[in-house]
């Protein structure tokens, strides 16, 4: 019988058949109810749907058979509510037989679902978008500019899962920003009870134990992710996340995302007020920029401009229509965010508007100096709203030169702020770090809105890949789950992520997005004895001193909080680290066992390792070049 996970991992109420270890104590069975899914690889039970399941419940009942089958080689059969079955019952989303036991979909909040163990009836359950016309009709543009209608992906289920000869089609999965609480019942059942993990996108990348019974037992939960709106949509775009992960279709993506919860609550925040926009949107020459921001930006202090934005918001809180390609709106929030440049308008008003936050500058890439004019103008749009639409909100960014609050005035009620945060500089960039916090408790304690945050793993990835030179890997994963347990702590409503991190990185944060109060140590721990096996220990120490370097200030010369070519392989990737990385990378390869564990291993090797070398190699030749 494999090994079902970690036994430190909080979360996990796995009970198996046989494993004596794994049983909770006489008290805790009184309190707590059993299910078998499965007997010597034989179903003990009926996935029941409603005859008109929503896509939640649909794609819920395919991942628990999938999973169930992986798990114990038996097919648990599906039925509609309308068919006449016996004996133990998984009951799927909303249906006849949920209603005849007390639980509706609209009893629940949005997002929250319920995991209940009855007597010879398991239910999993939640608030579940119905997919009907006005539904279907609803605007929303997401802060990288993707309706909520293109989110509705569509995937051949069993072809996805590596089964194509059982395939019934494309079937379309729940919206990322739908309800969809019936899956996150399925998802969180089959991580907290059933051992299952999803490390990434493939076969490859998901770990679960393999038992011919699968028994379980454990008290209700009832319960929603702690993180509202969970935004880090990677695709393996970047080296680490690509070469881990190792080779993906889209469709596997795209369940992925749904297997991590990615999605949630509808909030979007980017540049709305841009070329592009200005061009097909705002053409009146009355509210055009003066001088060299004619183009680039409009005048914020034109009172017609305002109206204008404040129409367009409103249209969107009205549903008149899709939003504007160029804007992002979605649920409650449409933004109104200026072009990523310096270009302001320089008429009379809005000079001296300026004129104000020369006093605001920090030295630092985020300051207040355009802080006064720009919340000035979001403010008035934010007053003009409010009259037609008092439970909307205007959502900005605290960005760059307008990242404080401003001087001299609130900011209306109404204006949701997500502050943007350097959060890949701040194991060893002290002043960053030190200003971001500056900022982000003023807007803690001046804002009255929901606040959302865009946070930065971009660096030192994204000025190497357009320099074209091999960072060192800025692993980081304890630094960001301090991070993100603060922001969730204090009571931030979503978080958009801007970059990738690697593979176990982004896997903790996002489960700290989920459940800040999980054990880091406990997560790391059970991801390399499970994923790699006896070549866990090697590999864990491996990474853990590529995070000891990368977080180590003292690596760094004096000042400098950025990586450059010459910092990654003079001052972290030295010769005699990399000896001591090469080791324990070998002994890696050596101790793997099965293929899969090889094949993991050898995709770190040359995600990481191989980058490594290549990189100090590369910069070592230019240096001999100069």
């Amino acid at each position: 019988m494999a090994r079902v996970g970690s036994p430190t991992l909080r979360a996990l109420a796995l009970v198996v058949a046989g494993l004596a270890a794994n049983r909770p104590s006489r008290s805790a069975q009184a309190e707590q109810a059993s299910f078998t899914l499965a007997l010597e690889g034989k179903p003990s039970c009926t996935i029941v749907v409603s005859a008109k399941a929503r896509p939640a419940a649909r794609l819920a009942a395919l991942e628990l058979q999938y999973h169930v089958m992986r798990i114990a080689g038996a097919e648990l059969p599906i039925r509609s509510d309308d068919e006449p079955t016996s004996g133990a019952r998984v009951l799927i989303g909303e249906s006849t037989a949920t209603r005849e036991l007390g639980f509706k979909g609209s009893d629940f909040a949005p997002q929250e679902y319920l995991i209940a163990l009855r007597p010879r009836t398991l239910i999993l359950i939640g608030r579940d978008w119905e997919d009907m016309e006005s539904n279907r009709r609803e605007p929303g543009r997401t802060t990288t500019d993707e309706t909520l209608a293109s989110l509705r992906h569509k995937i051949d289920f069993w072809k996805t899962v590596g089964r194509p000869e059982r395939s019934m089609g494309e079937m379309e999965l729940p919206g990322l920003y739908d309800d969809q609480g019936t899956c996150y019942a399925v998802y969180d059942f089959l991580e907290r009870f059933c051992g299952v993990r999803w490390y990434g996108p493939t076969d490859l990348n998901i770990e679960m134990p393999s038992q011919k019974s699968l028994v379980v037992r454990g008290a209700d939960v009832r319960r929603s992710p702690a993180l509202k709106h969970r935004s880090a949509m990677s695709r393996g775009s970047w080296p680490y996340l690509r070469g881990q992960w190792g080779s993906f279709t889209q469709p596997e993506l795209h369940l992925y995302w749904r297997r991590m919860r990615l999605g949630g609550e509808k909030w979007a925040g980017n540049h709305t007020i841009h070329r592009r926009t200005i061009k097909e949107l705002f053409k009146d020459p009355e509210y055009q920029a003066a001088g060299p921001g004619r183009g680039a930006h409009l005048c914020y202090t034109s009172p017609k401009l305002v109206g204008v934005v404040a129409k367009m918001a409103g249209d969107f809180f009205d549903r008149k229509g899709e939003v504007p390609d160029g804007f992002k709106a979605m649920g409650d929030y449409f933004a109104i965010v200026p072009e990523d440049n310096r270009n302001f308008c320089q008429c009379t008003r809005c000079r001296a508007f300026l004129r104000t936050g020369k006093d605001m500058i920090t030295g630092q890439f985020s300051s207040g100096e355009v802080s006064n004019y720009w919340f000035s103008f979001v403010n008035a749009v934010a007053r003009e709203v409010h009259k037609t639409h008092p439970d909307k909100y205007i959502a900005t960014l605290a960005y760059w030169c307008y990242a404080y609050p401003p001087k001299g005035f609130d900011v209306e009620s109404n204006i949701s702020v997500a502050p943007c945060l350097h959060t890949c500089y701040y194991a060893i960039g002290d002043a960053i770090r030190e200003n971001d916090m500056k900022l982000y408790r003023q807007w803690l304690t001046r804002t009255k809105a929901p606040m959302f945050m865009w946070v930065y793993y971009h660096h030192p990835m994204e000025p190497a890949l357009i320099n074209k030179w091999k960072c060192f890997p800025n692993v980081m994963v304890h630094e960001t789950a301090r991070a993100m347990r603060m922001f969730m702590r204090n009571g931030v409503r979503g978080i958009f992520e801007c970059g990738e991190q690697d593979q176990l990185e982004q896997y903790v944060m996002l489960k700290l997005w989920d459940d800040p109060d999980q054990d880091v140590d406990a997560l790391i721990d059970e991801f390399f004895t499970s994923y790699f096996g006896p070549a866990g220990e090697p590999m864990k120490t491996f990474y853990l001193k590529l995070e000891e370097i990368a977080c180590n200030k003292g690596n760094y010369p004096k000042g400098q909080a950025r990586q450059t070519e010459t910092i990654a392989w003079e001052n972290l990737g030295t010769a005699k680290r990399m000896e001591a990385l090469r080791t324990l990378i070998e002994e890696a390869k050596s101790r793997a066992d099965t293929d899969r564990q090889k094949r993991r291993v050898s995709l770190w090797h040359d995600a990481i390792w191989k980058w490594m070398v290549d990189g100090r190699a590369e910069y070592l030749a230019r240096d001999r070049d100069k």
